[in-house]
């Protein structure tokens, strides 16, 4: 028993001896790039103007108006509330419109595409969007 705990022993030792690494390079000050931390500008709800509001098939597509045209802007669209509990049911959904504070002015006019799968509130059948800012009810039917 003695003689195989040597041999394991002898085996690892080895093994682990025999391990080629690599030696650890020295980087000069020179050689090392300081990367500047870019500041990062909160994105925050801004207003907007819903123009035009379309569905074909599990897709809402809208036209909406906003100022800016220098920035980043996010449109969003989630659930405004619970399913109403009526026939056909109803869903409260809403748009949101976030910019990291754009400077300019420009109005501008664009068309979003958003996937309303999610907001059916029955298997088949017909739900009732209720777009927060548009006066319509949406029939959406699946």
């Amino acid at each position: 028993m003695g003689k195989f705990i040597y041999i394991y022993f002898l085996l690892a030792f080895t093994s682990l001896s025999s391990c080629n690494t690599e030696p650890l390079t020295r980087l000069d000050a020179e050689d090392v790039k300081e990367t500047e931390a870019q500041e990062t500008v909160p994105f925050t709800q801004t207003p907007f103007t819903i123009k035009d509001v379309v569905l074909e098939g599990d897709t809402l597509i809208t036209q909406v108006q906003y100022s800016g045209g220098c920035g980043n802007h996010t449109f969003e669209i989630a659930k405004n509330g619970f399913l109403m509990k009526s026939l056909p049911p109803k869903q409260p959904i809403q748009i949101t419109h976030r910019s990291d504070t754009d400077p300019c002015r420009a109005l501008i006019l664009q068309e979003l595409k958003f996937y309303i799968g999610d907001f059916k509130g029955t298997p088949n059948g017909t739900t009732v969007l209720l777009l927060e800012n548009w006066p319509q009810q949406i029939i959406y039917s699946y």
